[in-house]
């Protein structure tokens, strides 16, 4: 599961950009990025984490 830490979050939107189950989503108005999927489809794949400057993503096993 993709857990984004909204007071971290920089709004950079490379993770947005990068996660391969599309589920995450920049909120332009915002300038953050959340978590707008289903959680559990989260694969795992790291590739938020790889890109986020910030650190805000964290992967957390269900």
């Amino acid at each position: 599961m993709v857990s984004i830490d909204e007071d971290t979050c920089t709004g950079c939107d490379l993770c947005a950009d990068s996660c391969p189950a599309e589920l995450l989503t920049f909120d332009e108005e915002k300038q953050k990025t959340y978590v707008t999927g289903d959680e559990a489809e989260c694969m795992g794949c790291e590739a938020c984490i790889a890109v986020c400057e910030s650190g805000a993503i964290s992967i957390i096993e269900i």
